[in-house]
């Protein structure tokens, strides 16, 4: 089964945000959207989760579910999003907010089987102790991983995560991407996380996809895509790749350290041993 983007094109009034986006995405693949801030990571996730509407294009699954048309109960069977920042309820508990995730699947009380979702994800997410806590005494962190338990409970095909590091310490960082990784591949989910942090999406996905002014302009493993040249056009950054344990990792330069060690090629940052970079460039194919 096959998440598909096709020339999607997503604007807000005249100014055009998402332009001409495709992306596929395979059960079983998580895939990081990176980009700089502005890029389209956001709208392009919100649009795949039914909240932005689309001008152009389409968004299918199972090669032939138009996404865009199925009612929102439909819809939410089938697709899991977890937003930035937090919006639960005043007045729920955590375990009430976590069940939330379940309401496609039941009428006006929750079954046993809802309840077994809810307390599977909540502790996933380590929260199984602060079940009876009120959702208003939570820090933003603890907030942020209970949508993301809330998502898990809601059982999805496909899960859409739009930074949800971004509240969270290093610990709860990696359990996160730990629980996205494993969730991706063991409930056979297909996987979109919207990200920051370059060196965490090459140790936690599969692929990487570079936005760049609502265009897609790489696509594909991150130590084939990865290289100095295309982070300096995406972040105006100088950076230095390295390869630890198998994973590639980006290494910002100030301008004197960059003076000083005349890096110019993914090469010469990587060693004899790395592989040229590989990377489909939507913006000049």
């Amino acid at each position: 089964m096959t998440l598909k983007i096709d020339s999607l094109e997503v604007g807000y009034g005249k100014r055009q945000v998402v332009k001409g986006a495709n992306l596929k995405v395979e059960k079983g693949e998580l895939v990081g959207l990176l980009g700089s801030n502005g890029s389209g990571k956001s709208t392009l996730i919100k649009t795949i989760a039914g909240i932005n509407s689309h001008t152009k294009g389409s968004i299918t699954w199972n090669g032939g579910t138009d996404l865009t048309k199925l009612a929102r109960r439909d819809l939410a069977k089938i697709v899991a999003y977890v937003p930035q920042s937090i919006g639960l309820s005043f007045g729920l508990d955590i375990r009430e907010a976590v069940l939330l995730g379940r309401t496609p699947y039941f009428g006006t009380r929750p079954r046993d089987e809802d309840w077994v979702h809810v307390e599977a994800a909540m502790q996933r997410m380590g929260l199984d102790e602060l079940g009876d806590r009120s959702v208003t005494e939570l820090s933003g962190g603890q907030g942020q991983r209970v949508l993301i338990a809330r998502a898990l409970a809601q059982d999805p095909e496909i899960l859409l995560l739009d930074e949800p590091t971004s509240a969270l310490d290093i610990r709860y960082q990696w359990q996160t991407l730990e629980v996205a990784r494993d969730v991706t591949r063991k409930k056979n989910v297909a996987a979109v996380i919207a990200i920051h942090d370059l060196n965490q999406a090459a140790r936690f996905t599969d692929r990487v996809v570079f936005l760049q002014d609502g265009v897609v302009i790489a696509d594909g493993p991150p130590a084939d895509v990865y290289s100095p040249e295309l982070i300096k056009r995406v972040y105006g950054v100088d950076v230095e790749l390295s390869v630890h344990k198998g994973f590639v990792q980006v290494h910002p330069l100030s301008d004197r350290e960059h003076s000083h060690l005349g890096l110019h090629s993914t090469t010469s940052a990587l060693g004899h041993n790395h592989h040229p970079v590989k990377h489909r460039d939507y913006a000049t194919a």
